[in-house]
């Protein structure tokens, strides 16, 4: 079996060599109106993610395609993310005589927003990122695991290479103090080398975290000051033959001005190590990672390697497929291997042999899409997050919902690394995983109260004495648990949390569990009020309080009427967040949520009134302007139709979809990416399958490519998608082989992934009347027998 991994790997190897997907990738899609992608070079998972920030408003991710100054090129970014601007730590800044008044050091401007400089159009592509200065300074940087190879190549005759290095600034300027920053001379680079450390506040959690650097420059400086700012400017003039050593208290601005001979090329090369351990690991990181550092095109050419050795797990035949189709698809997929980070050996917070994986920025958002996509491209990747997650919980005590730079995040619904876990482990990821604590984790989300503003449930004793959570519910709320919102929305997910524990138990022959949790998983039913009415439907899903009466949220100023269309694009989408007075829904309408049932949609089917009604009512919540694909909740919904046997209306659907709201434009993403979370639901749609996470269920679609090749990392396996006679015109199935076997059913099971096979699809013009419509072609529920 070894030998045929091997070979199999190596197949992949040359395959991908062949392909090079990494030529389609347009890392800018998404850099402009709220996409937040992060656009700099990294590694998939990579810990360093290294690029330019920009000093604007919406630089979550550093660089924002809206014409912006740069204020310097750091190390760490997070991707595509809400809330506040992520990380941005340690940038640097190449100056010239023009923004030092000569090359007097203690006149370059060192403020953060004031020394920001103009620039021309980046260039980037995976691994790589490069921009242009006003000032005649190109600025590159590529990357490997934990260390940052930056080159700077200065205008032909200038006398001084002038650099500034900071230690205190991130993009959200939350430095807490506690930093240091020594600088010495570097015998074995006839250099010097910069090593620090701060202390910060996460963009989206609580607590602090510490992060480290070492920096090292291939010859002495000329001429440095370290500079501070506490209520005025200081400087200390720096020896390049002598160590500086200093504790950078409070809050106070302060970094290192540097001059360099320009050399023979008038180029700079810096490489930065980062650690979150200690400044002698990421010292250590640095020297074995890029032990040359003016090797930067042999390095940029290893990143370029290893991110299409991780995207060649896919393969397509793109005969007859647009560059643009391509382009999108390969942007998309690249962007789901940015986030989560592997800073795995590099975990400061307990000792382990377990992974270590950080930037889950937030699995309500990467449950959906992202992790089911590592199941079936990177299942390798996906075991080390399950066994990370779950060593997590060993340690804190709860899975995360959220979590980054080493700290607990905000909840933003239920437990949902539940949801992850359940998709894994029915999807038959196992490597190194104890499935045993896994569950055991599971068991505590749902019945033990955690402070549920960061971890766990909230409303547990109050759902057990009444069927669901109550809006400002009181009965077992710890102290410091956050805004008490949410009811309706988190009832929902705890629901189908619930199922997955259920999924879970089954698996591991817990036969009392598997009955209690899909009950329970049924109480979503408790707040489906059926006099409830909007745009000609009755029944939606509506918070209830604690007595039982309906809850009608006074903001809503027209009385005793329930609105479903609040929180939708509608009618007041800006208040539904994670803030005090945020309402009973989270990013999306009682309308949105009210088709949030996968465990059982037969019966939400039945609810509603049956398939004529069920479909009707999807098609007025997409014509009126209730969707919002923005947001992860708006996923699942583009694919209900095949619940009701019309898979030819789900092609439609998702064809609309993506045609309005994505593109490969700037700002070619609807929301903000949600570390690729956005990006996944194209690459699912363009293969034709869509995932109902946190079970065995894919729902078909029309592919975009002919032919789709997916390589199992593991056991070599290859699942192959064919869509015959595919174009433009003839984009419905008319029908389907698996295996050569005729294929009825509008969805499929993970089987075809591990243990490889054809799904072959014969297209057409038409809309088929038999194709995947029949009541035994539907997805499974559990009302009508299925997942036991």
């Amino acid at each position: 079996m070894k030998t045929l991994f091997v070979a199999a790997a190596a197949a992949i190897v040359a395959s991908t060599a062949a392909q090079d997907p990494a030529q389609f990738v347009n890392p800018f899609i998404g850099t402009k109106n709220g996409g937040h992608v992060f656009s700099g070079a990294t590694l998939p998972w990579g810990s360093v993610k290294a690029g330019a920030d920009s000093n604007s408003g919406d630089n979550q991710a550093g660089y924002v395609s809206d014409g912006s100054n740069i204020t310097g090129i750091s190390q760490l970014h997070d991707d595509g993310t809400g809330g506040g601007a992520s990380l941005g730590n340690f940038p640097f800044l190449p100056l010239t005589r023009l923004e030092c008044a000569g090359n007097d050091l203690t006149k370059c401007t060192v403020n953060h927003t004031l020394r920001a400089l103009g620039h021309g159009d980046p260039t980037a592509s995976p691994g790589y990122f490069s921009i242009p200065f006003d000032n005649g300074i190109q600025a590159e940087v590529t990357v490997t695991q934990h260390t940052a190879l930056h080159r700077f190549t200065y205008p032909s005759g200038t006398d001084q290479l002038l650099f500034l290095s900071d230690v205190t600034t991130d993009l959200s300027g939350s430095y807490q103090g506690g930093g240091r920053v020594t600088v010495s001379p570097n015998q074995a680079t006839n250099g010097t080398r910069i090593t620090g450390s701060g202390t910060f506040t996460p963009s989206f959690g609580e607590g602090t975290y510490q992060v480290f650097f070492c920096a090292d420059y291939p010859r002495a400086f000329v001429q440095a000051k370290y500079y501070q700012t506490n209520g005025t400017l200081a400087y200390t003039s720096l020896n390049s033959q002598a160590t500086f050593d200093k504790q950078i208290e409070n809050n106070n601005p302060a970094g290192v001005l540097m001059g360099f001979a320009p050399g023979t090329a008038g180029t700079l090369e810096v490489r930065m190590g980062v650690s979150w351990t200690s400044t002698a690991k990421a010292c250590a990181y640095a020297e074995e990672e890029i032990p040359d550092i003016s090797a930067f095109d042999a390095v940029h050419t290893a990143a370029r390697a290893k991110w299409n050795e991780v995207l060649g797990t896919v393969e397509v035949d793109a005969t007859g497929v647009s560059n643009d189709t391509q382009v999108l698809f390969w942007s998309s997929l690249y962007r789901t291997y940015i986030s989560p980070t592997n800073i795995t050996g590099d975990n400061p917070l307990w000792e382990s042999s377990e992974p270590y994986w950080d930037s889950f920025y937030c699995i309500w958002d990467s449950f959906r899409v992202v992790h089911p996509l590592y199941a079936i491209t990177a299942p390798t990747a996906q075991a080390q997050v399950v066994r990370a997650l779950i060593d997590i919980y060993r340690h804190t005590g709860w899975l995360p919902d959220c979590r980054m730079s080493l700290d607990k995040g905000l909840t933003q619904g239920g437990s949902n690394a539940d949801n992850l876990l359940s998709d894994s482990f029915v999807k038959g990821i196992k490597a190194g995983i104890d499935w045993e604590t896994g569950y055991a984790a599971m068991v505590k989300d749902a019945t033990v109260e955690g402070d549920f503003s960061v971890q766990g449930r909230g409303g547990i004793a109050a759902r057990k004495q009444h069927g669901f959570v109550p809006v400002n519910d009181t009965l077992d709320n710890p102290p410091n648990e956050g805004p008490n919102t949410r009811s309706a929305s988190r009832l929902l997910e705890y629901a189908y949390n619930d199922f997955g524990i259920g999924l879970v138990a089954q698996g591991l022959g817990k036969t009392a569990d598997v009955a209690h949790y899909f009950s329970k998983s049924g109480d979503w039913f408790n707040i489906w009020n059926p006099a409830a009415e909007n745009s000609g439907f009755k029944g939606f899903i509506q918070p209830r309080n604690a007595n039982g009466s309906w809850y009608f949220d006074p903001r809503w100023d027209i009385g005793d009427v329930f609105r479903p269309d609040h929180c939708s694009p509608v009618f007041g989408h800006t208040d539904c967040f994670l803030n005090p007075d945020g309402g009973e829904f989270y990013e999306a309408s009682s309308w949105e949520y009210s088709w949030f049932v996968p465990q059982d949609m037969a019966r939400l089917v039945r609810t509603i009134g049956g398939p004529a009604t069920f479909s009707s009512r999807l098609d007025t919540f997409f014509a009126d302007g209730f969707h919002d694909i923005g947001d992860e909740p708006g996923f699942l919904p583009t694919y209900l139709y095949n619940y009701v046997g019309q898979p030819a209306k789900t092609v439609d659907r998702v064809d609309a979809i993506l045609t309005q709201f994505y593109n490969t434009s700037l700002n070619g993403l609807p929301g903000n990416d949600d570390s690729g979370a956005m990006g996944a639901y194209v690459v699912w749609s363009h293969m034709g399958f869509f995932p109902v996470a946190g079970q065995d269920t894919y729902l078909l679609n029309r592919p975009y490519f002919p032919k789709i090749t997916i390589h199992n990392e593991v056991n070599g396996a290859v699942a192959t998608i064919i869509a015959s006679g595919l174009s433009a015109e003839n984009k419905y199935i008319q029908s389907a082989t698996l295996n050569g076997k005729k294929y009825t059913k509008n969805w499929i099971s993970h089987d075809l992934f591990t243990s490889g096979g054809t799904l072959r699809f014969v297209m057409g013009s038409s809309q088929s009347s038999t194709w995947g419509t029949g009541e035994a072609d539907l997805p499974m529920s559990l009302s009508t027998g299925g997942f036991r």
